[in-house]
């Protein structure tokens, strides 16, 4: 009879150590546990503990609003790539916050998840370094001109809430114009974009206006001007993040009285959709979701338009 060496005995009972692979039924278990002992922990913490609940009724009911709106519009932007910003911004008007601080919340709200997004895709190699050197710059610029000017014009919010508005509309349209030639699309052959600084500029400096839209305008007319898909979106993704700073740093030091409630719902919301957002992206309809989010987006933009049209006349 052969002896196992010590090497295979070793190999053998870490073999026997090891646990099989836990099937995806076992995990929805694990987070269905744990879900449930966090909402059992949540209730008795506020029925037992008088301090706890008190803690909870001193937040603005603002705030559970943006966190649930927060968590929605990050998990749509997981689905189908964009619009974060332009549901932000157009849900933020909505709710009677003036433009600016609506793009401030926003882009607050998106630096963490574009700086995570943007190593991501500079570790996997989709960073083309120098297209991201002629947007990173550009792209500064204009946000910090576009915060400054939005900053600038807060005392007249009433004028420019229709302008912002106007600028959801034309997105919200586009969306729902992507939505429906998502399954009808002509390979046509398309002249390489060149201006790329000019890009940038345009774009980072609207994107601070209208409180979004970096990706839909800059990604859109790389893309749309025949350069390289993966290469574009890891350059504007990684980009973005020192747009979205600035034009953050801008707003917080220009404006007075942030709305701290919306921003920090919208930062939390968006935190934890991200890592569910990419788990369940492929499980729904992209066309489905475009379809929604283009048709709200221009109901809701239309409703401020005509509100403030009517209150005009």
């Amino acid at each position: 009879m052969e002896i196992p060496s010590k090497e295979e005995e070793v190999t053998g009972e870490i073999l026997s150590l090891e646990e099989p692979p836990k099937s995806a039924g076992q995990k929805w278990l694990f987070w269905l546990f744990s879900l449930s002992v966090i909402t059992i922990a949540f209730i008795l913490l506020w029925n037992f503990v008088p301090s706890f609940k008190a803690r909870f009724e001193e937040i603005p009911h603002m705030f559970y609003y943006f966190l649930v709106a927060g968590f929605i519009f990050a998990m749509i932007d997981g689905a189908i790539g964009m619009s974060y910003g332009v549901t932000s911004t157009t849900f933020s008007l909505s709710m009677g916050i003036p433009p600016a601080s609506a793009s401030t919340a926003v882009h607050l709200s998106e630096i963490l998840s574009n700086g995570i997004a943007g190593v991501m895709h500079y570790r996997m190699g989709n960073v083309n370094i120098k297209l991201f050197k002629m947007l990173v710059i550009p792209g500064i610029v204009g946000a910090m001109a576009g915060a400054y000017l939005l900053s600038s014009l807060e005392h007249y919010s009433m004028y420019t809430k229709p302008v912002v508005s106007v600028y959801t509309l034309i997105l919200g349209a586009v969306i729902l114009r992507k939505a429906l030639n998502l399954t009808a699309r002509k390979k046509t052959r398309q002249k390489k974009i060149t201006n790329i600084r000019g890009l940038g500029l345009f774009g980072g400096f609207v994107d601070a206006v209208g409180g979004g839209g970096w990706g839909s305008i800059v990604l859109s007319s790389l893309i749309a001007g025949g350069r390289h898909a993966r290469f574009s979106l890891g350059s504007v993704k990684l980009s973005r993040f020192f747009v979205a700073f600035m034009s953050s740093l801008t707003f917080i030091t220009m404006l007075k009285g942030l709305h701290w409630e919306a921003i920090g719902g919208l930062i939390l919301g968006s935190a934890i959709a991200s890592p569910i957002a990419a788990r369940v992206a492929n499980k729904i309809s992209a066309k489905s979701i475009m379809l929604a989010v283009g048709i709200i987006v221009i109901l809701v933009s239309l409703k401020s338009i005509i509100t403030f049209i009517i209150g005009w006349l």
